[in-house]
């Protein structure tokens, strides 16, 4: 292994054990939780989380329901990026308390969809988490200056029984 390789290795591990450790926590924070979002990473990042639901959702056949409100830019990009895909979305509408849990029951038919755009133990490398249904995809992102560069493949997670 070269050096780069040794040191990005340790930082996926702890990606991976804080997808964990959300999901077993049940977190329901949900959106872009980067205190210092930079808009062309954001660019980069929805881009790629588009070009990954492409392949597992087929567009024009596929209909999502936002489950969250997506008031960050990382959020708008996503949706744009989905839409000119060709995915029907219905966007989040708060017609619940806050703090309450989320809405179980999407539209008929539809795909319910969050996602967690969120700060890895590193400075440098940001964690995107889709959760589709009951699955969820997770990415490492290596960010420095504007550019974001994927640190790992894309991990998919199927729900248990």
């Amino acid at each position: 292994m070269n050096m780069r390789a040794q040191m990005i290795l340790p930082l996926l591990l702890a990606c991976l054990a804080g997808c964990a450790g959300n999901q077993a926590a049940g977190v329901t924070a949900y959106g872009n939780l980067l205190t210092v979002p930079v808009p062309a990473q954001e660019s980069r990042i929805a881009a790629d989380a588009a070009a990954r639901l492409v392949a597992s959702y087929p567009p024009a056949h596929t209909r999502f329901t936002l489950q969250h409100a997506a008031q960050d830019g990382f959020g708008a990009k996503l949706l744009g990026q989905l839409r000119a895909q060709g995915y029907a979305i219905a966007e989040f509408t708060a017609t619940v308390a806050p703090n309450s849990p989320l809405p179980s029951s999407p539209s008929v038919g539809a795909t319910p969809l969050r996602y967690v755009l969120d700060l890895a133990s590193e400075p440098d490398l940001v964690r995107l988490t889709l959760y589709t249904g009951g699955e969820s995809l997770t990415r490492a992102y290596l960010v420095q200056g504007d550019a974001a560069r994927p640190a790992s493949a894309w991990i998919h997670r199927e729900a248990g029984p």
